[in-house]
């Protein structure tokens, strides 16, 4: 009986392989999700980020005179890089190794036991590095939006006891004109009242008289 597949969580999300002994996970942020990649899926993602030869993760600062671009791909390589390199064309045409061969890995499957070869290592701290990054971008972005949503709730609470405030102003208005109008009404029967009295006084005067 064959074992049930492994959970997608640990799996890559792009060629299928499940994380064990021989493959290594990397989680990265994309369009606020989470995903999971093998080393050389990772790094094929996300060819601008670093050099495809030293493997060295850029930091933004590298100036664009050191720098060549692949002439099929967004990779980005050290000048010095590819004219020390013995094995890669002329600068003029530089072309990363994912481009020139089209079976090409940036880590090779390992054994079980075996133990890494530097450049397997260097591969391997590279998409470590990226997946760190990206997680820590999405980790502030994260932040920023809840923080964001705190002062957006803020204001809209301020807001709405504005608006209450402003509504109790003017229903006490109301209510004192309508108090203010009874009042008047009151005091206008009164003086009617008080009238009818009087009229009535001078009737009976007359008549007695």
């Amino acid at each position: 009986m064959n074992p049930p597949p492994p959970p997608p969580s640990s799996s890559c999300n792009t060629c299928g392989a499940f994380t064990g002994g021989c493959t290594f996970l990397h989680s990265l942020s994309y369009q606020a999700s989470s995903r999971r990649y093998c080393t050389d899926c990772l790094l094929k993602k996300n060819h601008g980020l670093f050099c495809p030869i030293c493997f060295q993760v850029y930091d933004g600062t590298l100036s664009p005179h050191l720098r060549l671009l692949c002439l099929h791909c967004p990779a980005i390589a050290h000048r010095s890089c590819v004219t020390s390199n013995s094995g890669l064309p002329s600068a003029s045409y530089f072309k990363c190794p994912a481009c020139s061969d089209p079976n090409f890995s940036y880590f090779r499957p390992r054994r079980e036991g075996e133990e890494l070869d530097p450049k397997s290592a260097m591969v391997l701290v590279a998409a470590a590095q990226i997946s760190a990054e990206s997680l820590s971008k999405a980790a502030a972005a994260s932040r920023l939006y809840a923080e964001r949503r705190a002062l957006e709730a803020a204001a809209a609470k301020n807001k709405a006891r504005e608006a209450l405030e402003s509504v109790e102003s003017i229903v006490a208005l109301e209510n004192e004109e309508q108090q203010q109008q009874q009042q008047k009404k009151q005091k206008q029967k009164q003086k009617q009242k008080k009238k009818k009295k009087k009229k009535k006084k001078k009737k009976k005067k007359r008549n007695v008289a």
